[in-house]
């Protein structure tokens, strides 16, 4: 938090008026993924248009498992990104300077990943196009995880997960209209203890490609 808020007084990593909220905002936001659903360990990530390294920093952070590839266009953000991992010492995340679509053409980085997540990125049917080229669709080895809570509903890999706000049914609809065979599944952010932070409009999107 203190590496994000000083780096972003540098560059604007973040908005200027979240500062103060840096953890509720950002932070703690980032992580509501681990507390809704199981992630192996060895799970290749794509943080897609990271930013401030959200959420890809603090889910390294947390769960430790995860080889986590932050991707932004941005070369400045880039820079920072690497000096925050430096200082948090963090082995299993490195940064990809560069855009989704030219990223995808790369073959170290093409089919690579089990999951693409996005936190504030793009609309669902831009983040669905970015995503596929970049996911492994030859088959991972990768069982399926559930999602706790009511339902015990369970998702495949590789898949792409988007952490968004408001009223996502018009991109939803968007996107099966473009491709009626994926599986997309929306998922509130309430959950006990949630209250305690302003999650109410916030959502989870998994976009299931096999």
């Amino acid at each position: 938090m203190e590496l994000l808020g000083d780096w972003n007084r540098r560059i604007n990593l973040i908005s200027r008026r979240d500062e103060a909220n840096i953890w509720l905002s950002h932070i703690l936001h980032s992580l509501t993924p681990l507390f809704l659903l199981e992630f192996p360990v060895k799970l290749k990530v794509l943080d897609l248009g990271t930013g401030g390294g959200l959420p890809g920093i603090p889910l390294a952070v947390v769960h430790g498992g995860m080889e986590i590839s932050l991707l932004d266009s941005i070369r400045k953000k880039t820079v920072a990104l690497q000096e925050i991992l430096a200082e948090l010492g963090i082995q299993d995340a490195g940064v990809v300077p560069g855009r989704a679509e030219e990223v995808a053409g790369n073959p170290v980085h093409a089919a690579r990943y089990d999951m693409v997540i996005a936190r504030a990125v793009a609309p669902l049917p831009d983040l669905v196009r970015w995503a596929r080229p970049l996911l492994n669709m030859g088959g991972s080895e990768l069982t399926r995880r559930r999602i706790v809570g009511p339902g015990k509903s369970e998702f495949k890999f590789p898949y792409l997960l988007a952490l968004k706000g408001g009223d996502l049914e018009p991109e939803i609809q968007a996107v099966r209209l473009r491709e009626p065979g994926l599986a997309i599944t929306e998922i509130s952010l309430v959950f006990p203890g949630s209250e305690q932070v302003d999650l109410a409009d916030k959502k989870i999107v998994i976009v299931e490609y096999s």
